[in-house]
């Protein structure tokens, strides 16, 4: 597999874990994968959640129901009476022109996969759109183009348990800035794991968005993304604490806890990430009471339990 990997990537990898050995960088490599494949269901929840109270959010103030097409362009009554013009009409929400790009585009690939007879529906776009518009919408609300008042009233449905709103209440910039920056930085994570990037070097944040240390050790990157975990599900919160919870107790969020763990980038480093490495390390974390067992079970003989001592933490 090495042999099909850039040498630029290869080496960022090998410089950073200090790599000794093929099966140690395959671990390294292996283990980023299975980091970045656990984190991808909770930000996919916190997504899905956020996009639905938005959607929700603007159809009930636009169309007083729950699913309106506050977003999509509208038929034009006045053309068929005079053809000259135009067919369609602006969205009754505000949107940036790249935002009506994103609607145009997310309408035509709902259309190029489903049957021709097909009504695209607001549903049907709220699904296609990307992460990126949301933040970009939420960051437009105050705009002087849209209604007086429109940004408290959205927020404070989507976001009805947010902290700190007697500091930062829900028509200040502030809150919206604070919303927009941790939006940011989920998307930036992300796209990091959709590209196959890497994931080691991702930047800590702290809870208004702001960027902090840049893992330059392995053990901060471990450190550092199992932060990143609990920013990303006690922002899930703000929109409902049951989400938080429901999150927390996933086996998505269990498994990613396991491999957010020195022994578990160990466990992958000595192994190579080959088959039966995740089941080692998921084994190790249901059966702590059994640490000295399990390590046996797991880095007999004894020498490998003495080797991970050498792996630069």
């Amino acid at each position: 597999m090495l042999k099909h990997l850039t040498a630029p990537r290869l080496s960022t990898l090998q410089r950073f874990f200090l790599t000794t050995s093929q099966t140690d960088t395959l671990g390294c490599y292996a283990w980023n994968q299975a980091v970045a494949a656990g984190m991808l269901p909770l930000l996919a929840d916190v997504e899905v959640s956020l996009r639905n109270a938005l959607h929700g959010a603007l159809s009930r103030y636009y169309g007083a129901v729950d699913s309106f097409g506050w977003m999509m362009p509208r038929a034009n009554p006045a053309h068929a009476i005079n053809p000259a013009a135009p067919m369609l009409l602006p969205p009754i929400h505000k949107l940036s022109s790249r935002s009506r790009d994103d609607v145009v585009c997310a309408m035509d690939k709902v259309s190029g996969r489903k049957p021709a007879a097909h009504v695209v529906t607001p549903d049907d776009v709220v699904a296609a759109l990307p992460l990126g518009f949301w933040e970009v919408l939420i960051g437009a609300l105050a705009h002087h183009a849209q209604p007086r008042g429109l940004q408290a009233h959205i927020l404070a449905a989507v976001f009805p348990h947010a902290p700190d709103t007697a500091l930062f209440p829900y028509d200040s910039p502030a809150f919206r800035k604070r919303v927009v920056a941790l939006l940011k930085r989920l998307r930036d994570v992300r796209n990091r794991i959709g590209h196959h990037d890497a994931i080691w070097t991702i930047p800590e944040f702290d809870r208004f968005g702001t960027l902090g240390l840049i893992p330059r050790r392995p053990r901060h990157t471990v450190n550092s993304l199992r932060r990143l975990v609990d920013t990303l599900v006690w922002f899930a919160g703000w929109i409902d604490p049951a989400i938080s919870v429901h999150l927390r107790n996933s086996d998505h969020c269990w498994s990613l806890q396991a491999l957010l763990d020195r022994h578990a980038l160990a466990t992958y480093r000595r192994w190579g990430g080959r088959a039966g490495t995740l089941h080692l390390v998921l084994d190790r974390a249901a059966t702590q009471n059994h640490r000295m067992e399990m390590r046996n079970r797991m880095l007999a003989p004894p020498s490998a339990a003495r080797s991970i001592a050498r792996y630069f933490y």
